[in-house]
């Protein structure tokens, strides 16, 4: 082996010749390394140096230092691409979110570049493509897109509010979101939000309400109980105190009432009757003094040319008696005669006892006693105007005190207040009573068609009630 420096090791063939004094060398890496004699040194230094030539060394240098630089940046180059490979998604994020605190960055064109990158999942592709469900968002005065953002996140419109707020500038619509009411869905993708933020913004929301005919205020109260627990409208649901909208009815305030100075209610008196029956539509937020307001300003418009001029004592009588042929009447054509017949029993030269007979009195005070022992919630499941049911006879059945007036078999004249709402053809009728014929009897025929028989003596009526089938 030849070794550092040009010398050699001993022993060679020259140890093999006999009498060589010198031990035979096995060729074992340094181990077999047998130091130079000083003239040997000598020798080799003179030779050496001797043959240097500074200016072959000097290039050399310069070659190998732009070689080793050159090894360098390619090393370097390599471990930040490296690096750039493994910390690129937190490199990338934490510059996102620094945009996203500080949006002039996005005018850097690298910095839009990797933010658009980071977030253009969340940016193409909406929640949920197959979620078509409307959600209502307002935006105030002086919102951010940061702040709708949070809204949109809070709804579950969008997951990362960075996406909203980088496209929002990058689009220009920062600056343009228009302040109101907006629908947006899951469904859509970033681009739609904004396009929906950004349109004119849909009309304030209402809430349809739809009272029928021969509701009592009670039933009123039910339905926006139920209303409230189901509403037509998720997004825009009634927020109603609906125990104050049914205080406000029985007992109407005096400053509600001066609005109406033809409504003069009797002691104790509430809106039942006025509460005109027709469908609503109001603000989800209105309140109870509102709703009735509107209901009662429809009483004034559909009720007939005149009424709200009457004196209020026949006012107060005619929607007594509406309310009744409300109750009775199946057809309009049938609702003149309904109410000639108990038009004529109020008249004491025709009909003495006074008694008006009427069975849906005895049905709304029956009714009365029970809902005063439940609360509002579980009138919504109650199912009103269920005939009374009774083994002896009507004229013997007793109710409390203030509802005394409302057994029309044993007491004479009508009751107290009104029954339920009557309907505008109703108050024509009780306005205007069929009684030419002098009926003062009627009955529903059962047979489908919905009218009555009427009839003018005991005898006619006995004669109908076999003919359609209540006796033999």
């Amino acid at each position: 082996m030849t070794l550092g420096g040009g010398f050699k090791p001993r022993g060679g063939s020259g140890a093999d010749k006999p009498g060589n004094a010198r031990r035979v060398v096995v060729d074992q890496g340094w181990d077999d390394y047998i130091p130079p004699t000083p003239e040997e040194v000598e020798a080799h230094r003179e030779s050496r140096y001797s043959s240097r030539d500074y200016r072959t060394t000097e290039s050399g240098g310069i070659r190998r230092k732009l070689g080793f630089a050159l090894v360098a940046v390619v090393i370097g180059g390599l471990v930040v691409a490296g690096l750039n490979f493994v910390a690129r998604p937190i490199l990338a994020d934490s510059i996102t979110n620094w945009a996203a605190e500080n949006s002039t960055a996005l005018g850097i064109p690298f910095v839009s570049d990797i933010v658009r990158g980071t977030l253009w999942s969340q940016i193409s592709q909406p929640v949920d493509a197959t979620d078509m469900h409307k959600v209502s968002m307002v935006i105030g005065p002086g919102a951010t897109p940061e702040s709708i953002a949070d809204q949109l996140v809070a709804a579950g419109i969008i997951h990362d509010p960075r996406a909203f707020v980088y496209e929002s500038i990058e689009r220009g619509a920062d600056q343009n979101f228009q302040i109101g009411r907006h629908q947006v869905s899951k469904a859509m993708a970033m681009d739609d939000i904004i396009a929906a933020l950004v349109s004119a913004p849909l009309p304030p929301p209402t809430v349809r309400i739809t009272f029928r005919e021969g509701l009592r205020i009670e039933q009123m109260a039910a339905k926006l109980e139920a209303l409230e627990a189901d509403p037509v409208d998720p997004t825009a649901p009634l927020t109603m105190n609906v125990g104050q909208f049914y205080d406000l009815a029985e007992h109407p305030t005096t400053d509600f009432l001066a609005q109406y100075p033809w409504l003069k209610l009797p002691p104790g008196g509430s809106l039942e009757g006025f509460l005109f029956p027709a469908t609503y539509n109001v603000p989800p937020d209105t309140t109870p003094s509102a709703l009735l307001g509107m209901l009662v300003d429809a009483f004034i418009y559909h009720a007939p040319p005149g009424l709200v001029n009457e004196n209020p004592a026949t006012i107060y009588q005619t929607v007594q008696v509406a309310a009744l042929v409300e109750m009775e009447a199946k057809v309009d054509s049938d609702r003149p005669l309904i109410a000639g017949v108990y038009t004529n029993r109020l008249n004491k030269k025709i009909w003495p006892t006074g008694l008006l007979n009427a069975d849906p009195t005895l049905n709304y005070a029956n009714d009365t006693v029970w809902l005063r022992s439940h609360p509002i919630e579980s009138w919504v499941q109650y199912t009103f105007w269920n005939s009374i049911t009774v083994t002896g006879p009507l004229s013997a059945v007793v109710f409390p005190d203030d509802l005394v007036s409302y057994n029309t078999y044993h007491h004479a004249g009508l009751p107290s207040f009104p029954i339920c709402s009557p309907s505008g053809p109703s108050l024509a009728a009780a306005m205007t009573p069929d009684t030419s014929a002098g009926y003062l009897y009627f009955l529903a025929k059962n047979d489908g068609s919905g009218t009555s028989a009427f009839a003018k003596t005991q005898a006619e009526q006995d004669a109908n009630l076999k003919l359609y089938g209540y006796t033999k």
